[in-house]
């Protein structure tokens, strides 16, 4: 493997695991962009909803490349 294939391996898992730490970090403080759940519970459950989405869509798909990477 050459360093560009690592950096493009690495990088989005760690972009990844940043995702879900900040997702695990609002769920913890119940706050979002400085409103808390209580004043904005819709918002609250959508952002951090949609953060992990984003990081479990980051995450499968550089799972779905390095396994396509090595059948072919």
């Amino acid at each position: 493997m050459t360093i560009g294939e690592i950096s493009r391996l690495v990088l989005p898992i760690i972009v990844s695991v940043l995702l879900f730490a900040y997702a695990g970090y609002c769920w913890v403080t119940q706050k979002v962009k400085g409103k808390t759940k209580d004043e904005s519970p819709k918002s609250f459950y959508f952002t951090v909803l949609i953060i992990l989405l984003i990081g479990l869509g980051q995450l499968f798909s550089t799972l779905y490349w390095v396994l396509n990477e090595f059948k072919g």
